[in-house]
Order: structure tokens, then C-alpha cells, then sequence
């Protein structure tokens, strides 16, 4: 039969409970009545514009809630109805509980119980042991000195970026740290080069900013040292922001070969390297920066938020040679110094080894997750490295990216288009980003693959299927 369930549905929560509950709504206003044979799942799906999938999950808690029957064979029929009991479910706190979206689509670590364990711990000792100093301080402008000392030793260490502590910033966070360095090289109108796929930080920037983005092609490698040489000839860039270790959102990691070559084109135009080098403790040791090639006209930021907990706002900027007085009056006037408290915490954790001890779990963690991923979602086309925060997937050919996000959210669940980090006003691909770390239960996180992984075998509803 064909039902109309529409008057009956609401906005509020999961769409499967929404259909359930219409069901009810419908019967006890007598548009259904007990005995009555409901539609096939594909039928009912195709008149709400819905997967099959929430059709057969809201008929299933329709059962639960004693509103209908299943018969093998025959087809789902709806009770006679016990009004008390459905009353009762109702009222249940469950049903007014339902959980929020399963996130597929923030960038963020995975923080295990041991992770808050770590901070609390961090914040008792400071609260016996810190300098008077950590938390009355307001100079200098770029980080008390022995957290700046520390930190330089570690960038030159581990990360291998050039520099002295006098080339060293302290930033709340990377994204600070970016806006801090474009500012002071960048003015307004002038134009930025950068990946053709970039972080949508970088863009809302350009738009406060005022400067022009221009996107270079990429390919697995990131940028391609061939078309950023003819962009550079063409445009006579300022600047240019670079991600080269694990390019978000693609995961694109720059050989060193790569980096050489981008280097160079830089070198010889004598272009501003601004480089984000955020995720670089998500690789094993290894990779030395672009900036280390010329760092005369390079500034690095990097960051400790993708390793340990995104509440440890502690960046790190290392500028060239002779730009620190450019630098500071910025520093000064968006935040005065960085937060000192703040960076106590990672001066001790860096002193102590805790942050490469988080920096290995966060790379097992991911691991372990990216395999899971690759178990369960790698019939499909997937590019990502193995300790990455993202997987990118390529969608079938029935599936539009921004049809699939709509549909993923109709199911509880929230995934990531390329839209939000195009760079150029073309057709965007037909690709999602995956974000794996920011469901810390992997019972929870395996369930929003599974989910994905259901509509990705299906096709689009009919409704979804416009020619725009």
C-alpha cells in the first residue's frame, strides 16, 4: 500500500526514530490502523527520499516499541496497540536521549583516558612546583625564555627546523602561529600561492586578511614542483603556505626528492615560504622541513594540539634571520605574549619525554584505526598514510559528495566534503574526507564506518537524483 507519512515527521533527532515515530503519530490518528500491511522498505524509502537502510531501522524500532509486526513472508503489519506501554516508551528517557552524530569530520587526535589522566597530572604539579613567573609574567613578547630555549632544542632535534631560541616564537596554537607569519609578509592584495586542496583555515585568513589564494596542482606527493615553477614565473607570488607531511585533507606527504625541488623553485624566485608543519610528529622521524633548505626565507609553524589534547594550544613559530621585529608587534597585538600556564605544561612534557611517549601512542592509535578503516572501507578508493588523521575516499559513481553528506546526517552521521577546502571556484570532487580520531569509543567509531560503508554500497534515493 502507499502511506503518506509526512505530516507526521519531525526534524528532531536521528531520521529512522523520526519515522518511527510518525508511524505512531499516523496510527493514533487513525491514518493506519491495526492489521494494516505497510509498504516494502524500498517503497517507503523512495516516497521520504531516504536510504533503504532507515527505512529498515525504523521499521525495526517500530517493532521495539510494540507498534508493529514482522512476518516472514508477509510483510510488516502494524499491532493493535497497548496505549499505556507506547505511551510509556514514549515518555522514556531513552527516546529523548538519542546520541549526537557519529563525527567523521573534525581533524582531532585520539585522546584515551590516559591522555586527561596525563594533564590532570601536569596541572597538579604546577600547582605545587610553578614559578611565580608562569602566571604574572607579560614579557617577553615571544615566550618566557626557558620555555623558549627548551622548545628551540627540541625544533632543531626532533623536527630538525634551523634557528636559535632568538628565531623562536611561542603562539597559541599553529593557526595563530600562520596568522602571525603571513601578516608579516603578506599585505593586503598580494598574492599567496598554495595546494590546490588546502586547510580551510588558510582560507577564512585570505578572507581577513585581504590577500589573493591562487591553488597549485597536486598530486600524491602534494605540490607539483612543475606548475608551482609556472606559477611563480606567471604570478610573482608573495608567498607561499605549504603543507608538505600529511597535506590535509588528501594526506599527500612530500618525499624528500619533493622537497628538494620545491625548495628550489622558491629559492630562485625568491618567494616566502610559509610552512604548516602541524602534523609532522603523526610521522615516525625522518622528514627534515622545506624550511631547513632555505631557511633565509622560510617561516615554520608547528604545534603540539595533533598529538597530545587539542587544549594544549602550544605553537611553535621559527622565523628568518632578521623578521622578529616584524613579527612581534603582531604577536602583541592579538594575543600580547602566549599563555605562559599553557606552555609551562609543555615545557615539562617536553623536558620529561611525555610528548614524543603521546606523539607514538597518537601514531599506534591511528594505526590501528586507519587498518580498520582499510578493513571495512578499503573496496572503495582510498588514499591516506598510515598514521594519518584522515582517510580520503573516492566515491562511487552513484554518489555526489554533498548528496552523501546530506544522507550520511540523516543516518547520525557526520562526514566532510572537499568543498570547505577548495581553493578555486571549480566543480569540486567527488571525494570525502574521513576524520578517524575524533570518536574516542572505537565500539562508536567502527559503528559510523559500518554505517558509511552501507550507503557508500547503496545508490542515491530517487529524490536525491536532481539535475541542478
Amino acid at each position: 500500500m502507499t502511506i503518506d507519512l509526512t505530516p507526521y515527521l519531525t526534524d528532531t533527532g536521528p531520521k529512522y526514530l523520526a519515522i518511527a515515530r510518525a508511524l505512531s503519530e499516523a496510527v493514533r490518528q487513525g491514518e493506519l490502523s491495526p492489521g494494516t500491511r505497510l509498504p516494502p522498505h524500498r517503497q517507503l524509502a523512495e516516497s521520504l527520499g531516504v536510504s533503504v537502510q532507515t527505512v529498515s531501522r525504523a521499521y525495526a524500532q517500530a517493532e521495539k516499541m510494540g507498534l508493529v509486526q514482522a512476518r516472514v513472508g508477509s510483510g510488516t503489519w502494524i499491532n493493535a496497540l497497548d496505549d499505556a506501554r507506547e505511551s510509556a516508551y514514549l515518555r522514556a528517557h531513552e527516546a529523548r536521549q538519542e546520541s549526537p552524530l557519529i563525527d567523521l569530520s573534525i581533524a582531532h587526535p585520539v585522546c584515551p583516558p590516559g591522555h586527561h589522566l596525563r594533564f590532570r597530572q601536569a596541572l597538579a604539579e604546577l600547582a605545587e612546583h610553578a614559578s611565580p613567573e608562569v602566571i604574572t609574567a607579560c614579557r617577553p613578547i615571544a615566550g618566557l625564555a626557558h620555555q623558549r630555549e627548551r622548545a628551540s632544542v627540541w625544533l632543531q632535534s626532533r623536527l630538525h627546523v634551523p634557528g636559535e631560541m632568538d628565531d623562536r616564537i611561542l603562539c597559541n596554537g599553529a593557526a595563530h602561529g600562520l596568522m602571525l607569519a603571513i601578516s608579516s609578509v603578506v599585505q593586503h592584495g598580494d598574492l599567496v600561492l598554495t595546494e590546490a586542496l588546502t586547510d580551510h583555515g588558510l582560507i577564512a585568513l585570505s578572507r581577513t586578511l585581504g590577500f589573493q589564494l591562487r591553488g597549485i596542482a597536486i598530486d600524491h606527493e602534494g605540490i607539483v614542483p612543475e606548475a608551482l615553477e609556472l606559477a611563480c614565473h606567471r604570478f610573482k607570488p608573495r608567498a607561499l603556505y605549504l603543507t608538505p607531511t600529511q597535506l590535509n585533507p588528501t594526506g599527500a606527504t612530500m618525499s624528500e626528492a619533493r622537497r628538494d625541488a620545491v625548495a628550489e623553485v622558491l629559492a630562485r624566485h625568491r618567494v616566502w615560504l610559509i610552512e604548516d608543519d602541524v602534523h609532522a610528529l603523526l610521522e615516525s622521524p625522518g622528514f627534515t622541513p622545506v624550511a631547513a633548505r632555505i631557511p633565509q626565507l622560510s617561516f615554520h609553524v608547528t604545534s603540539l594540539t595533533k598529538v597530545t589534547v587539542p587544549g594544549l594550544r602550544a605553537g611553535y613559530l621559527t622565523v628568518p634571520r632578521g623578521q622578529l621585529h616584524h613579527v612581534l608587534p603582531r604577536m602583541r597585538a592579538t594575543t600580547w605574549m602566549a599563555t605562559s600556564l599553557v606552555f609551562e605544561i609543555a615545557d615539562r612534557w617536553l623536558a620529561d619525554g611525555t610528548v614524543e611517549a603521546m606523539a607514538a601512542e597518537q601514531r599506534v592509535l591511528l594505526g590501528e584505526r586507519q587498518q580498520l578503516t582499510q578493513r571495512l572501507l578499503g573496496h572503495h578508493a582510498l588514499e591516506s598514510r598510515p598514521t594519518s588523521l584522515h582517510v580520503w575516499l573516492t566515491l562511487p559513481d552513484a554518489w555526489r559528495a554533498e548528496e552523501l553528506q546530506q544522507q550520511a546526517e540523516q543516518e547520525g552521521l557526520a562526514i566532510t566534503t572537499a568543498v570547505p577546502f577548495m581553493v578555486e571556484q571549480t566543480p569540486p570532487p567527488r571525494r570525502i574526507r574521513v576524520s578517524l580520531g575524533a570518536e574516542q569509543d572505537i565500539a562508536r567509531f567502527e559503528e559510523g564506518l559500518k554505517r558509511l560503508g552501507v550507503l557508500l554500497d547503496e545508490a542515491p534515493p530517487p529524490m536525491m537524483q536532481i539535475v541542478y
